[in-house]
């Protein structure tokens, strides 16, 4: 039991955390915040591509009702 117990330690012991290993975060510049077209439309293209995909299911329903009934 005390060999598992070690081990845990070594491994507690050299395991970094992000701030220690030396990744920092950076604030964007004022002028970096500028988004390009892809970046405007990404929304819009979000919002109508879960749209599609509902709409296809309904359709293919009522397809399906449409040929049995």
């Amino acid at each position: 039991m005390t060999v598992v117990t070690d081990e845990l330690a070594v491994v507690a012991a050299t395991k970094t955390s992000l701030s220690d290993a030396g990744i920092a975060v950076r604030d964007l510049p004022e002028n970096a915040h500028t988004l390009s077209i892809a970046d405007r439309a990404e929304g819009a293209i979000q919002f109508v591509s879960r749209w599609a995909g509902i709409l296809a299911f309904c359709a293919a329903i009522g397809a399906i009702a449409y040929l049995i009934f």
